[in-house]
């Protein structure tokens, strides 16, 4: 069986982070493993309290991890802050974890930042340590980190081509 790794946040309601993330992989006959990388106090009202995990811990769980099993692909999502982008950063290159796509959660869906303006500056100037091959997407909110090339921009159609293709499904 296929092992993803979700390196992301908790969402406490379900609908987001590595919750959403698991629900996913099962759907598509993954095995999901995950590394937290932040909590939420969060419910389909919004977000009401973050608490990020000390980066020295999310690179332990991504070790943990990569070290007992098989990783075939990984994604982030909320990162929290630049110590933690560093973290999985050095987590994703030691363990050589690819493919990574990278889904940049700045943004909750309830219109509050999980990221700090000041905190996602690096990351608005394209700056990343995170491999430059990785794929990256970005949801409405997140668009001023993306510009005028942002996918929704185009013709849905051309988006979805540009997109690469899921994995077939076994029976």
């Amino acid at each position: 069986m296929k092992v993803a790794l979700t390196i992301a946040g908790s969402d406490s309601g379900g609908g987001a982070g590595i919750q959403a993330d698991l629900k996913a992989f099962t759907r598509f006959g993954v095995y999901g493993a995950s590394a937290l990388t932040l909590v939420t106090a969060q419910n389909t009202l919004g977000v009401q309290r973050v608490h990020l995990l000390p980066p020295e811990l999310v690179y332990a769980q991504i070790q943990s991890v990569a070290e007992d099993l098989p990783i075939h692909a990984a994604k982030t999502g909320a990162l929290g802050n630049a110590e933690i982008v560093e973290a999985v950063a050095q987590g994703v290159r030691r363990y050589g974890i690819a493919p990574l796509v990278v889904d940049p959660v700045m943004v909750a869906k309830g219109g509050i930042p999980s990221l700090p303006p000041r905190r996602s500056r690096p990351l608005k100037r394209g700056y990343s340590p995170l491999p430059p091959s990785s794929p990256r997407t970005a949801s409405r909110p997140k668009s001023f980190f993306r510009g005028p090339s942002a996918p929704w921009r185009k013709p849905r159609r051309q988006a979805g081509n540009s997109l690469p293709s899921a994995p077939k499904r076994s029976s």
